[in-house]
């Protein structure tokens, strides 16, 4: 494992908070700006802080939303999620992880390739979303996080096609977090549950057509 970047040294999400900066600007430059050659997990939540919950996972989300050969970067950045949500659900402010993934880290270069294919389409995305509005209570803090949460254990699993809308599911409602979009976050609870019924739908097919061809079932 390469050795991390000073946390201090990165430079500050909040910095332009006066004049509201669009959420694929802002992550493109934090990780353009980074002094390492290698992002640690555990640099990005000690760097965001209590914005930290909602960029983590859209950051964590989005190699699965691009068609780039990235080999085993789905590994390192997958698992995470379930963990932020659980603290989600049980009240935490600032994300916490263990070491043992906090210590994982990708390639800035390829965080940033991510992140420039990944622009064009969070773009699409913030055209419909209007920063402010929506008040983060416990009860809806904690539908986030069971919906959020249900689509990372979707996500993770290797599921035939089932990456995609999961994924798409965690960045939209990310994104309606971060920009704290009531409208928007209402639209995305929708699209969580379409997810997770999508996936649910697959895994159905999956099952029944390996009973079906190991005659565990009738035709």
């Amino acid at each position: 494992m390469a050795a991390s970047a000073d946390p201090q040294a990165a430079p500050d999400p909040h910095v332009a908070e006066g004049q509201h900066r669009r959420t694929s600007d802002l992550l493109l430059d934090f990780v353009v700006e980074w002094p390492g050659e290698r992002v640690r997990l555990g640099d990005l939540i000690d760097a965001l802080g209590e914005r930290g919950f909602g960029m983590l996972m859209l950051v964590l989300a989005l190699p699965n939303m691009v068609p780039l050969p990235m080999i085993g970067v789905s590994g390192v950045l997958g698992t995470p999620i379930i963990f932020l949500c659980l603290q989600m659900l049980i009240g935490l402010r600032k994300p916490w992880l263990p070491r043992i993934i906090r210590d994982r880290s990708i390639a800035r270069a390829d965080l940033e390739r991510i992140l420039r294919a990944a622009k064009p389409r969070l773009e699409r995305l913030e055209h419909y979303v209007k920063p402010g509005g929506l008040v983060l209570t416990r009860p809806v803090e904690m539908l986030a996080a069971l919906l959020l949460g249900i689509n990372a254990v979707l996500l993770s699993l290797p599921i035939p096609f089932g990456n995609p809308a999961p994924a798409f599911a965690i960045v939209v409602m990310s994104l309606a977090i971060i920009e704290a979009d009531r409208r928007w976050f209402w639209i995305t609870v929708a699209i969580g549950i379409a997810a997770i019924i999508i996936d649910l739908v697959i895994i159905s097919a999956v099952v029944g057509s390996i009973l079906v061809v190991f005659g565990w079932a009738r035709g």
